[in-house]
């Protein structure tokens, strides 16, 4: 579960890889392609125990020091998959270890993004008993769509067939989760196709996710 920066199976996609995605997409298919080479969004939202852990430690007390049966308890996750996320969490800064248990570094880029963006879904349309980082990423096919519009031009238009091509998701999927993104201001509904909300804070938000794990990824160290 460690971060894929050198990992044999999938490596982080960075301005440097992200060629390397484009070339497998036409070897193979574009969904196993983003998921080789993921965006920091996608990696996050895409490790289960991860994105638990930090969702549950978004209103931890940053004074408190956990064990990992605490972390396991606060997240509702098997012990023996915190003990793996915890090594992502600490790569990515958002746990400092201290002598055996863990405090939450409140100083993180990751977990300050990672709170931006949920109150920013929670505010434009989460529901009152769920946070807006697990409602955004609940869906595989939305966490696969909303990292293809990481890359999209600000005055590109979509069709459900362009998102289809450009994620690897059934059309179906489409269909029935596109909404979703225009109902979180993501995309914008213009008859039978979709233009990118640049100015969408919930997008903004995502953006800024993204670059805070690629940037704490690659990053030498943390406090």
């Amino acid at each position: 579960m460690s971060l894929p920066t050198t990992d044999d199976d999938c490596q982080l996609r960075t301005v440097d890889t992200e060629s390397n995605m484009w070339d497998l997409a036409e070897e193979s298919d574009v969904s196993t392609a983003r998921r080789a080479y993921p965006s920091g969004w996608l990696w996050l939202t895409g490790q289960g125990t991860v994105t638990a852990l930090v969702d549950a430690l978004a209103g931890a007390d940053s004074d408190a020091r956990y064990g990992t049966d605490d972390l396991a308890s606060m997240a509702d996750c098997d012990p023996d998959a915190v003990d793996e996320a915890v090594e992502s969490l600490i790569s990515l800064g958002v746990l400092i270890a201290e002598e055996g248990t863990y405090r939450v570094n409140d100083c993180g880029v990751v977990f300050d993004a990672v709170r931006a963006l949920s109150s920013a879904v929670e505010s434009t349309g989460a529901p009152d008993d769920e946070s807006g980082l697990r409602y955004l990423a609940d869906r595989d096919a939305v966490r696969v769509m909303v990292d293809a519009l990481l890359g999209a031009s600000p005055d590109q238009t979509l069709t459900q067939e362009d998102i289809h091509r450009l994620t690897g998701v059934s059309r179906k999927a489409v269909w029935v989760h596109v909404e979703k993104l225009v109902d979180l201001t993501v995309l914008r509904a213009t008859g039978d196709e979709y233009e990118l909300v640049t100015d969408s804070t919930v997008l903004r938000r995502v953006q800024a996710l993204d670059a805070a794990v690629v940037g704490a990824a690659l990053a030498p160290s943390h406090p």
